[in-house]
C-alpha cells in the first residue's frame, strides 16, 4: 500500500471546562503552591475525541458521519490543522483546502478582495499566483461588487460562496467540507457539486461531514461513524449510512447497534471504489453503456418469471413489536417477477404479523440503488392514507402499487412497519435493502429515471 494521504493516530481532544471564571485564574496558582488536588476540583476535562485512528489513500472519497455532538467538526479542524490534539498525531501529504464553520479564516475587517489574499497566503499560494487567480476566483463566487466591501457586511451565504470559490482554485489535493456548504442557494450547491465531482474523478481526496446521507452514498467510497468521540467503524458508505440509521431510531443509543458493527467488521470491502458517475459522464458514455446492452440482450431473450432475490445486503433494526415476514415484487398479472421493464406497472406486497397492539400503523416504501441512494419512498402517512389499529396477533398484507419510472440498473426495496407515539416515531420493524430487482430499458436514456419524453417540431411562424 502507498504511504496514505491522511493519517489520524490515537487522537484525542479535550476540552477543559472550568467551575467558574475564577478558577480558571485561581487554579495555576494554586498548582504552583503545591496545591495540585485542590487545583484539579476546579475543572472538568471534556473529551470531545478520544484514541480516534484511521488512514485515508490518495483519491478516495470518506465521510464523517455521526450525531450531533459526537466529535464530527473537532475531528475535521484537527485534521485541517485550525486545532490541535491534546493526545495523538495526524499526518496530512499535501496542500489542504478545508471549508469548515462559516466565516472560517476569513478576517471580517478586510473586504472580500483582502481575504482571498489572506486564505490563498495561508493555502501556500504566493501573491502572484493569487493574483492570477483573482478573477477567476471572483467569478466563481459571483458576489459582485461586495469583493470590494468588509466581509462583516457579507450574509452567511456570501461568505460561504467566497470561501469556496478560493478552495476550488487554491490547486489542494485534500479538501475538506464540513456542512457549510447547506447555506447555499440552490445554483450556488449545483456549481459546488460539480466542482466536487471533478475533484473527486481527478483522483484527489475529499473528507465530507453531513447529516445528507444521500450526499454520504453519492460522494463517499467510504465513511467513518463517531459516536461520543469514539470512532465506530470504518466501512463503505452505504454500510455505514445503514449503522448510523439504526443509531438514530434506538433510544439505546451505542447498543443498538453492537452487534451490526461487530458483523460490519468481518465484511470486507473495496477501499478506493470509484463513487456514482456524475450525469455529464453517464451521458458521455450513455452509446456504450454495459447496461444498456445488458438491457438489450434480456429484453430479446425474455426471461422468465422468477422472484426478486433476496438481497445479501438486508440491513434490519425495530423494536420487535412487528415483523415484516416477506416482501414480494408482482407484475400487473400479480405473479411474482424479478425483470421489470422501465415504466411497467408493479406491486410490491409485504406480509407483517403484530406481537402487541400498534394504533395508526404507518407503512413505508423505499426503493434504493446500488449506491444506496433513495430513487424513491414514501409512506402511508405521506400519502394521508388511513390505516386501522392492529390487534396483537394480528397479520395483514401491504400493498404498494406503482409504476417502474426508473431506467436500467439493479434496485433494492425497503419495508417498514412505525407507528408515532407522542410525536415520537416508533420503528417496530424496517426491512433496508430486503429484495432485489432489475429494470430493463429499450432505449438510450440516462439518468435515474424515465420520463418517457417525446419530441415535436414545428415551424416558427
Amino acid at each position: 500500500m502507498p504511504d496514505p494521504v491522511i493519517s489520524v493516530r490515537n487522537v484525542s481532544k479535550a476540552y477543559r471546562i472550568w467551575e467558574s471564571p475564577a478558577a480558571r485564574l485561581l487554579s495555576p496558582l494554586q498548582a504552583s503552591l503545591g496545591l495540585k488536588e485542590r487545583a484539579a476540583k476546579s475543572y472538568r476535562d471534556f473529551w470531545a475525541l478520544k484514541d480516534v485512528s484511521f488512514e485515508v489513500q490518495k483519491g478516495e472519497a470518506v465521510g464523517i458521519i455521526g450525531r450531533n455532538g459526537s466529535g464530527k467538526s473537532t475531528l475535521l479542524q484537527v485534521i485541517a490543522g485550525t486545532l490541535q490534539p491534546t493526545a495523538g498525531e495526524v499526518k496530512v501529504n499535501g496542500r489542504v483546502a478545508a471549508l469548515l464553520e462559516l466565516g472560517s479564516g476569513f478576517n471580517p475587517d478586510f473586504t472580500g478582495r483582502e481575504n482571498v489574499h489572506l486564505l490563498g497566503a495561508i493555502r501556500g499560494l504566493t501573491r502572484e499566483q493569487i493574483d492570477a487567480r483573482f478573477d477567476a476566483i471572483a467569478a466563481y463566487a459571483d458576489i459582485g461588487d461586495f469583493i470590494e466591501q468588509p466581509v462583516k457586511t457579507y450574509s452567511s451565504g456570501m461568505a460561504v460562496r467566497l470561501a469556496f470559490a478560493v478552495c476550488a482554485h487554491v490547486d489542494a489535493n485534500v479538501l475538506i467540507i464540513d456542512e457549510a456548504l447547506g447555506v447555499g442557494d440552490a445554483r450556488f450547491q449545483l456549481k459546488c457539486a460539480r466542482t466536487i465531482d471533478r475533484f473527486i474523478e481527478e483522483g484527489r481526496t475529499l473528507i465530507f461531514v453531513s447529516h445528507d446521507m444521500n450526499s454520504v452514498n453519492r460522494l463517499c467510497s467510504a465513511a467513518v461513524l463517531l459516536e461520543q468521540g469514539r470512532m465506530q467503524i470504518l466501512h463503505s458508505a452505504r454500510v455505514v449510512t445503514n449503522i448510523y440509521a439504526k443509531l438514530m431510531t434506538d433510544d439505546r443509543g451505542r447498543a443498538a447497534i453492537e452487534r451490526d458493527l461487530e458483523r460490519a467488521r468481518l465484511m470486507p470491502f473495496e477501499r478506493n471504489q470509484q463513487p456514482t458517475a456524475s450525469p455529464v459522464a453517464v451521458a458521455d458514455a450513455i452509446e456504450t453503456s454495459e447496461e444498456v446492452e445488458i438491457s438489450r440482450q434480456l429484453l430479446e431473450s425474455e426471461p422468465a418469471l422468477q422472484t426478486a432475490a433476496t438481497s445479501e445486503r438486508e440491513f434490519v433494526m425495530g423494536d420487535g413489536n412487528a415483523t415484516i415476514e416477506s416482501i414480494e415484487m408482482l407484475n400487473e398479472r400479480q405473479q411474482s417477477q424479478q425483470l421489470f421493464k422501465s415504466g411497467e406497472a408493479l406491486t410490491v406486497r409485504a406480509r407483517i404479523v403484530v406481537r402487541h397492539a400498534i394504533r395508526a400503523p404507518i407503512f413505508a416504501l423505499r426503493i434504493r440503488d446500488t449506491k444506496g441512494l433513495d430513487i424513491y419512498g414514501t409512506n402511508s402517512y405521506y400519502r394521508k392514507f388511513a390505516t386501522n389499529d392492529l390487534n396483537p396477533g394480528q397479520r395483514v398484507v401491504v400493498h404498494f402499487d406503482l409504476r417502474a419510472n426508473f431506467l436500467a440498473g439493479k434496485y433494492f426495496i425497503s419495508i417498514g412497519c412505525s407507528h408515532f407515539d407522542d410525536r415520537k416515531l416508533v420503528v417496530h420493524h424496517r426491512r433496508y435493502d430486503a429484495i432485489e430487482f432489475t429494470i430493463v430499458q429499450d432505449d438510450h436514456s440516462f439518468g435515474i429515471a424515465q420520463c418517457a419524453a417525446t419530441i415535436r417540431v414545428v415551424q416558427d411562424s
